[in-house]
């Protein structure tokens, strides 16, 4: 599996996340320390780019979910967004997509937090 590279966009009161890669149980921790800075700096709404993710493990979609109920409580959220048809059912079977918010592109997913 290919390493997953983490990149981080600032846009005026959120932050864009992209992933380019494979999330697993070696590379999780570095995005949790990423989406945990951005806890610890106050911001809360953040879009995490999937177009580049070849898989994510289920216990990073785990963590994820804990990630956006703790910025919901902040008056925040976290949506993905570019899923693949591969993760997205993972995402489906899991039962995921009922508590995540899923997006089709970055820009949908930016206007539903200015909205």
């Amino acid at each position: 599996m290919r390493e997953c590279l983490i990149k981080r966009e600032e846009r005026d009161d959120l932050d864009i996340v992209r992933l380019d890669g494979a999330l697993d149980s070696y590379s999780f921790p570095r995005l949790e320390t990423a989406l945990n800075e951005l806890r610890d700096s106050q911001r809360h709404q953040v879009v995490l780019d999937c177009g580049g993710l070849d898989y994510i493990s289920s216990a990073a979609l785990g963590a994820l979910i804990g990630f956006a109920r703790r910025s919901r409580e902040a008056g925040g959220d976290l949506k993905l967004v570019k899923l693949s048809p591969k993760i997205f059912n993972i995402v489906e079977l899991l039962g995921f997509h009922k508590i995540l918010e899923i997006h089709t592109s970055v820009e949908d997913a930016v206007n539903k937090f200015n909205a």
